[in-house]
């Protein structure tokens, strides 16, 4: 009688490697996101002049307006403004609510404003950085460095990175509704 598994033995080394690729791939993962952070960046034109523009970013009262899931930010020393003053900010993402301790890493007024934000479930480095575009059009990019503290948050993180670029985009599009009232540009209609 012949055997009809006769390859039986390629076929299981090829499971084997397999297995044992997989394995190997878990492990060299886990070995990188051990002391790492996560990059998360997107741009947009906002229909406001610069200076408006910069009026919203750097101001405490109206960070809260257009940042998505940021409830409140309370100043503790200076203003957004000054280098080294520092906010407490609180957050919600659906029922999920924390708060971080927010502190001006450096400044080019009118250009870029550099935010350091630490809290019990992440430590994140914030850009916001402004480009003219036209008399009433600023790029308004925004760059995130975000450290999970929890080693599974940063294990799992490309799970989660839709719903920091989601968060972006909503905040992109809630500053330009805010600066169709508050900026004095006017759209040419002819």
């Amino acid at each position: 009688m012949r055997d009809k598994f006769q390859d039986w033995n390629l076929y299981h080394k090829s499971i084997v490697v397999l297995m044992a690729a997989i394995g190997f791939g878990l492990l060299v993962r886990a070995i990188l996101v051990f002391d790492t952070a996560f990059e998360v960046k997107s741009d947009a034109i906002i229909n406001a002049d610069i200076a408006t523009t910069w009026l919203w970013i750097s101001d405490d009262k109206n960070r809260s307006r257009w940042q998505a899931e940021m409830v409140d930010l309370v100043r503790l020393t200076g203003n957004t403004s000054e280098v080294d003053s520092t906010r407490l900010a609180f957050w919600q993402r659906g029922k999920n609510r924390w708060q971080s301790t927010e502190r001006t890493n450096g400044i080019i007024p009118e250009r870029a404003l550099s935010l350091i934000q630490q809290s019990d479930i992440d430590k994140r480095w914030l850009n916001l950085s402004l480009e003219v575009i036209a008399p009433c059009q600023t790029r308004l990019t925004i760059e995130e460095i975000i450290e999970p503290t929890s080693y599974s948050d940063r294990f799992w993180f490309f799970k989660n990175r839709s719903v920091h670029d989601t968060r972006l985009e909503i905040s992109f599009k809630s500053l330009n509704k805010w600066m169709e009232t508050a900026s004095s540009c006017k759209p040419n209609i002819p």
